[in-house]
């Protein structure tokens, strides 16, 4: 397995893997902070026998240095359920803690995400549902927060910490509108 950096070079195609495997949603300002401002985003074009087989990236919050956040991260269908999924969340916990993180986490669909869910549990993930009163978008939009220490310490929960998810998806919206 190879990750290609997502670059101006090949945003164009990273937009096209993340629009495939989250229809309806944008990344594009998460992978254009990525390459032209935003210091601690990253993304990443998975490829396999140099085919594209998903994406995945790598971000922080501020107000939280100890967790490493997992972004658009997904496996094209056609080349599920071929251990590659595992494999490249292993990459991205192996680059979380060698960057000196110590925890893994990510927020996802809490509603008609079954197969999505069961993959995080299987890795080792705990769940736990986003409800935070200062971000209104999880009123209206499920999520769970999954969590993994990198560590031999036993694992700190998020316990519904601000994610922005409010923001981001008024970053989504607003770069959908101006396109």
């Amino acid at each position: 397995m190879e990750l290609e950096k997502v670059t101006e070079k090949n945003i164009g195609y990273a937009i096209e893997i993340q629009e495939e495997l989250f229809p309806g949603e944008s990344g594009r300002a998460n992978f254009e902070e990525s390459i032209y401002g935003s210091a601690g985003f990253e993304y990443f074009l998975i490829y396999e026998d140099g085919v594209c087989v998903g994406i995945i990236g790598i971000y922080s919050y501020p107000e939280d240095s100890e967790s490493a956040w997992l972004g658009w991260f997904g496996i094209r269908k056609g080349f599920r359920r071929n251990h590659l999924g595992s494999e490249a969340l292993k990459r991205f916990e192996t680059m979380a803690a060698e960057r000196g993180y110590r925890y893994t986490r990510l927020y996802t669909d809490a509603e008609n995400n079954d197969a999505a869910i069961a993959f995080y549990q299987a890795n080792g993930y705990i769940g736990e549902p986003y409800q935070n009163p200062d971000d209104p978008a999880c009123l209206k939009y499920k999520m769970l927060i999954f969590s993994k220490s990198l560590t031999a310490e036993p694992l700190v929960l998020w316990n519904s910490r601000n994610i922005h998810l409010t923001e981001q998806i008024a970053k989504q919206e607003k770069y959908n509108d101006a396109h």
